[in-house]
């Protein structure tokens, strides 16, 4: 991919800054089915997933340096139940939490637990208590949010009194990732707690703007929500959404547990489960920072209808995680990728159903599979955590170069200098890079002027290094060296500069007689010489015309 392509697929969340055009001229009158329309979200490729190889890998391969780390085994002495995984990481420790109970999903005995680790996650701390379980009903993980030198951890509170089901949204906070504060409910624009349930993904956008999902009550009604305050813990602002139709005393919404990514327009997409079981993702767009939606439509993206996870690369590439089959099977876990968010022609198997062991225990909503999954981008790599047959809280690790469509694998173009050559006296070159980050010469930095690098005379080899962004180098190593006549007249220069001391010397010895007389330099013997020919040469010529102009006569 060209450097030009990669700059517009990087700047791609940066476009939604400086967006200004309203909604309504995107979603009025007849909606196109380009891909990234909202008619058209995005599409994914025809036959990227066999359905035949759902017991299998859906025919897809796995990704070359993906590791798979276990945070939590369910054991005879520890909860047998655990869901909703969420990662982070704060102050340079990784962080997962989930839900836990003894036996049964959302049981009144439901606490929120987290592990630390403190090595990168080659080893985890035993389960803490985020919060404990309550009275009167349960929370569940909401997910982490790092504010500046403050972890927020969302808790959903589920109130055993809430008719129809629904819940509130609250949080704990810490500096240090080990002494929490109470529960505070999250709050909307107004001072209000939010009535509901929020999702475990929020997204930052490039304007510093954040915006995730909740199920608001009454019931469980997904909308999309902002804020535009940095602590993440109020200022929330219901977004103007309207529900797909699900027909009079429905109390959920058919779309649910949502997620997003940012195509390279700068649109924000988001994706939800269908409760409908269509067994094919549904998705929104907004093209005003998440103020307003679009109508939530069906995509050709196969999904379990399960919970889910999207998102982008550093360098602008979307993705969603998932389970792509079309059936309740929570497996194969995949992940999907676009390097324009509009069309997914490429996946990978993340997980298969031949690597998770048989139920070791019982209990309600108990099933094999990889359940919740969510992501997150944590340095180099990309963390998809979820439950494992809900006895397990897991992750997958994966480099980002190995996902990165559009990553940046051009190293720096110099010109004007080549490897191994030698130059005379100097020599100037230019460097082409759209993320170029440096350019030295034996590691000491080289600015250009005027668009140009100039190397001048030195003693030994020159070493050009020119690196991008993304690590890129290109190394180049000259030679530049004094030219002859340069070398000739230092010579003279100095041999000059030795006479002259040596005539001095004399001079001082008998300064009577030549105290005011100054001895002549290499350049006035030179031109001393030069008129002498030059008067040599005009008599010479005015000899020969008074001899022609004889014979004439």
């Amino acid at each position: 991919m060209k450097k030009k392509s990669i700059v517009a697929a990087i700047s791609a969340l940066s476009l939604i800054v400086s967006m200004n055009t309203g909604i309504g001229s995107v979603f009025a009158g007849e909606q196109s089915t380009v891909p990234g329309t909202a008619k058209q979200p995005f599409v994914v490729t025809d036959g990227l997933f066999d359905q035949a190889k759902t017991e299998s890998d859906l025919g897809l391969s796995k990704i070359e340096g993906a590791e798979t780390v276990t945070v939590f085994t369910a054991t005879d002495d520890t909860d047998h139940y655990c869901n909703g995984v969420v990662m982070t990481e704060f102050k340079g420790k990784l962080y997962t939490q989930w839900q836990s109970s003894a036996k049964d999903e959302d049981a009144e005995d439901t606490w929120v637990a987290y592990s630390v680790s403190d090595d990168n996650g080659a080893t985890w701390s035993e389960p803490k208590v985020l919060v404990p379980t309550i009275d009167n009903g349960y929370c569940s993980s909401g997910g982490w949010f790092v504010s500046g030198d403050t972890l927020v951890s969302y808790i959903n509170v589920w109130y055993s009194d809430t008719t129809p089901r629904g819940g509130f949204a609250y949080y704990v906070e810490s500096t240090d990732g080990e002494h929490w504060s109470e529960m505070k409910p999250v709050l909307m624009k107004d001072g209000t707690p939010m009535k509901g349930i929020i999702e475990q993904d929020p997204h930052v956008l490039a304007s510093g703007r954040i915006v995730n999902a909740a199920h608001f009550q009454p019931g469980l009604f997904a909308y999309p929500i902002y804020t535009d305050d940095p602590s993440g813990t109020k200022g929330w602002v219901k977004a103007q959404y309207t529900c797909m139709e699900q027909g009079e005393g429905a109390t959920t919404s058919r779309e649910m547990e949502p997620s997003l990514f940012v195509n390279e327009d700068g649109t924000i997409v988001m994706t939800f489960r269908d409760q409908n079981s269509s067994f094919v993702r549904l998705a929104a767009i907004s093209t005003d920072q998440g103020e307003t939606w679009s109508e939530t439509v069906s995509t050709n993206m196969p999904d379990c209808r399960a919970k889910q996870s999207a998102g982008n690369l550093p360098d602008g590439t979307a993705y969603l995680v998932g389970c792509s089959v079309n059936n309740k099977g929570r497996w194969p876990l995949t992940i999907t990728l676009s390097s324009d968010g509009k069309t997914f022609d490429t996946a990978y198997v993340l997980r298969t159903h031949d690597e998770f062991p048989e139920l070791k225990y019982t209990g309600k909503a108990k099933r094999l599979g990889f359940h919740y999954p969510k992501s997150v981008v944590i340095g180099d790599y990309l963390y998809i955590s979820y439950a494992t047959s809900k006895e397990y809280v897991e992750y997958t690790r994966i480099p980002l170069d190995a996902i990165s469509l559009n990553a940046d694998k051009e190293a720096p173009v110099i010109s004007g200098i080549e490897d191994g050559a030698e130059y005379t006296d100097s020599v100037t070159f230019t460097v082409e890079d759209a993320n170029l980050k440096s350019v030295t010469v034996n590691g000491e930095a080289l600015t250009a002027e005027d668009g140009k690098y100039t190397l001048t005379v030195s003693d030994g080899q020159q070493v050009v290094v020119a690196e991008d962004e993304a690590g890129n180098k290109t190394v180049v190593k000259v030679m530049v060296k004094a030219s002859a006549n340069n070398s000739t007249e230092d010579t003279t220069t100095a041999t000059d500069a030795s006479e002259n001391t040596n005539t001095n010397s004399d001079s001082n010895s008998n300064s009577n007689s030549n105290s005011n007389v100054s001895t002549p330099q290499t350049g006035d013997t030179m031109m001393r010489v030069a008129a002498i020919m030059a008067g040599l040469l005009l008599a010479s010529g005015l000899v020969i015309f008074a001899a022609g102009k004889k014979r004439r006569a």
